[in-house]
């Protein structure tokens, strides 16, 4: 388990406006970025700020953190005994692609571990309405650019038009707002909840507080800085550097060799995986070297992920009332790929957090589509899908003439424009940027499904760490037990 940690990027002496230039009050109708509307809430009073400031130290308290001046910390680097990760191995995860998603929109956040259902572990624990950037979409293109050419060597994706599928595991960075909409104070241009130590949990969220400066190179800095917190890399030496813990000005670059720590802004979390690049006596930290064991180099991956329906049968016939057991094996050239599982029938979905391939369903009688689609960074889809009767008997397929027959639904494959909502261009960054969880009642003499919902139960959230990892839309699926979604319960970092 990741170490906890917040990372900071703070001002170091430099002049910036309060905020960017507002737009025209002239302008009509709701803020549009990319062709789509950007959360615009009323301004925080005063009040409102200085209540969420009373209200962190509590916040910071439950995830074993902090705050001293400036700085969030753990509790423990206050202490005279160092810190040693609990039985940590060294570090040998293969490398995993990754999608990053700059979130120039904003919109409803919740305390959680879990960017594909807008949480964090910054956000209080009544939530936050979070605004939206509110400068022009020329400068934001201008920060894109920057986080794009720092991306370009490795195999990691950029999306900004629109949000990634939930069922691809992505990051965000919420780009907007004061720091003051989180309850941190004046001065501080970026900050991750979670030092995230080689990459392990696919989902994490940070921030670029965009009306904190008006830089372009300094937005775009904190942003891939932040980003890269959520990755595993810690503060260093060098002001030419992006993991430099002041903001200052002029083109930063990843340090190719191992650059001593600077915990200037917070204790060093990682230690062990930079050792593993860096030696264990050195003291330091290869940007390069950490992010390409991390995401590979970067080349276009034109493979779509391999999805085969173990159960049930295509065309497989089910009393009433029958539990049915779905098992699927899920792969792919690269990791990193996610997958959901779906029922087109009645529009229903549930993005996979926690990794399953096995669920039991127990549906109302009717003919259903039990599909499982898997997609990558590149937005390449691949899916299988069985066509399962329950209580009804089945239709006979129509007639054909030409064309093959009795193909196999349990192992086809498509590319990203089959897949209906897969967002932006995919591809590789340097040419392209990427873009994205209910049953009832039926007369046994008819041939329609009745799409009433029928519920389950909800989905419990882990009371011990307080996260709801589910989307909404997911609650109502006919599960015969509730999904537990093990893998995207809060983490302690």
């Amino acid at each position: 388990m990741a170490r906890t940690h917040l990372g900071f990027t703070i001002l170091a002496g430099l002049s910036f406006s309060s905020g960017f230039i507002a737009r025209e009050a002239a302008a009509e109708g709701p803020r549009t970025l990319f062709g789509a509307p950007v959360n615009d809430p009323p301004a925080m009073t005063e009040q409102e700020i200085a209540e969420r400031a009373a209200a962190l130290p509590e916040l910071l308290d439950a995830g074993g953190l902090v705050m001293v001046g400036k700085t969030i910390m753990p509790k423990r680097a206050l202490t005279d005994d160092p810190y040693i990760p609990p039985g940590l191995p060294a570090w040998d995860t293969p490398p995993h692609r990754t999608t990053i998603f700059l979130n120039f929109f904003g919109g409803p956040m919740k305390n959680g571990t879990n960017a594909s259902e807008m949480e964090s572990p910054c956000v209080p624990f009544n939530g936050v309405n979070y605004p939206g950037y509110n400068d022009t979409e020329q400068k934001a293109l201008a920060i894109i650019q920057v986080f794009k050419d720092a991306a370009e060597p490795f195999g990691v994706r950029i999306a900004y038009e629109k949000a990634p599928p939930k069922h691809l595991p992505y990051s965000q960075v919420m780009m907007g707002g004061k720091p003051g909409i989180i309850g941190l104070p004046n001065g501080v241009l970026g900050v991750a909840c979670n030092l995230d130590c080689g990459d392990v949990w696919w989902r994490d969220t940070t921030f670029a507080f965009t009306e904190a400066a008006n830089d372009v190179g300094v937005l775009g800095t904190t942003a891939l800085q932040e980003a890269a917190h959520a990755w595993g890399l810690d503060h260093i030496d060098g002001e030419n550097n992006i993991m430099y813990p002041y903001a200052t000005f002029g083109t930063k670059v990843w340090a190719d060799s191992c650059t001593k720590y600077n915990p200037a802004t917070g204790d060093i979390g990682c230690e062990y995986v930079h050792d593993e690049f860096c030696g264990e006596d050195g003291g330091a930290q290869n940007d390069v070297a950490e992010l390409m064991a991390f995401f590979g180099a970067n080349s276009p991956d034109t493979i779509a992920p391999t999805v085969v329906m173990k159960s049930p049968a295509d065309g497989s016939v089910w009393d009433p009332g029958a539990t049915i057991s779905v098992a699927v094996e899920v792969s792919d050239d690269h990791l990193g790929y996610g997958w959901r599982l779906m029922v087109p029938e009645l529009d229903q979905e549930i993005p996979v957090y926690d990794k399953t391939k096995n669920w039991d369903l127990k549906p109302p009688n009717g003919t259903y589509t039990i599909r499982v689609e898997a997609i990558d960074h590149d937005r390449n889809v691949g899916f299988a899908e069985a066509k399962i009767y329950v209580g009804v008997e089945p239709t006979p397929e129509p007639e054909t003439t030409g064309g093959e027959e009795g193909d196999d639904t349990s192992n086809s494959a498509s590319d990203a424009s089959d897949a209906g909502d897969e967002g932006d261009e995919g591809g590789a960054p340097t040419t392209g940027v990427a873009g994205e969880d209910d049953g009832g009642d039926e007369d046994d003499d008819s041939g329609d499904v009745d799409t009433t919902p029928i519920s389950t139960g909800s989905i419990d959230d882990d009371k011990g760490d307080g996260c709801s990892c589910r989307s909404d839309r997911a609650a109502s699926l006919w599960l015969l037990a509730p999904l537990v979604l093990i893998g995207a319960r809060r983490r302690r970092r």
